[in-house]
């Protein structure tokens, strides 16, 4: 029995291996089978068999994270609605959303901020803030 190669076909070649590296090969071979023929036992359907010349089959998975079509227009139109009503605003309501909400790169800055910047008391500032997004809200509802 010591006389008996062990021969694996790799492409268009055979390649001589040691008794270990070929039984190996064929057990993780006989595996991979096993794995196939269980999958197909299930119905269990990868999307690279679905693969066509114009597309693969990866393509044809849904993206959950991205936003549907009807979302997208919803937020537009409220979008262009809020910006019509953030303009009916007074000069004064709207620099107090803009620092509170827009300024800082968009971020926007804390009221304890704005309080120390324009000197006007926090709890001013707050109550201010809320009353200003009250009147957008209502008017935002009220126009639907």
């Amino acid at each position: 029995m010591k006389d008996k190669q062990f021969i694996i076909r790799t492409a268009d070649q055979l390649v001589p291996v040691t008794e270990e590296v070929y039984r190996e090969y064929h057990k993780m071979n006989r595996r991979e089978k096993y794995l196939e023929e269980r999958d197909t036992l299930n119905g269990k359907v990868l999307y690279s068999d679905m693969d066509t010349v114009e597309t693969t089959g990866e393509e044809s998975i849904p993206d959950l994270n991205a936003k549907s079509v009807e979302q997208t227009v919803v937020d537009t139109v409220m979008k262009e609605k809020l910006r019509h009503y953030y303009n009916l605003l007074s000069h004064d309501e709207r620099k107090l959303i803009d620092a509170l909400f827009f300024s800082n790169g968009g971020v926007g800055m804390s009221e304890r901020e704005y309080a120390a910047l324009s000197g006007i008391p926090r709890k001013t500032i707050s109550d201010r803030k809320n009353r200003i997004l009250a009147k957008l809200k209502n008017l935002m509802e009220s126009k639907k």
